[in-house]
């Protein structure tokens, strides 16, 4: 899950809004811990049980189908969660991501994930009928 890389990040210098320049412990980057939020497998099986057990999207949020107002939520979400301080200090890194940052950000993943299939769905029911 990519929380932002559209580089309009007005609190992290552009060479790391995408967090490839943001070295971590493990994995190397804080893009690849991102990648991977929700897990690895790319089992369909294992894709179809995770998304049973996302919550729902709030409606009004997954009304919204202006693309300016995603990237909005998304530059909200990164500043709020991917390079939270302390965890994400200043510079480079590496950084250690602690299991209170891991938790927020798996939270975040779940609820970005929930949404944007909301979404997705809202499109192709409007687009289909």
């Amino acid at each position: 899950m990519r929380v932002t890389c559209t580089g309009q990040s007005t609190t992290v210098p552009s060479t790391i809004a995408c967090g490839n320049g943001v070295k971590l412990n493990a994995p190397a980057t804080l893009h690849a811990f991102w990648d991977d939020a929700l897990g690895t497998d790319k089992s369909p099986a294992t894709a179809i049980t995770a998304a049973a057990h996302l919550a729902v999207a709030p409606a009004g949020a997954a009304s919204d189908l202006t693309v300016q107002h995603w990237i909005d939520e998304s530059v909200s979400a990164a500043k709020s969660t991917a390079y939270r301080k302390p965890t994400i200090g200043d510079g480079n890194g590496p950084f250690t991501l602690d299991s209170a940052y891991k938790m927020r950000a798996t939270a975040l993943a779940q609820k970005r994930v929930a949404l944007a299939g909301a979404r997705l769905a809202k499109i192709l029911n409007e687009e289909l009928q």
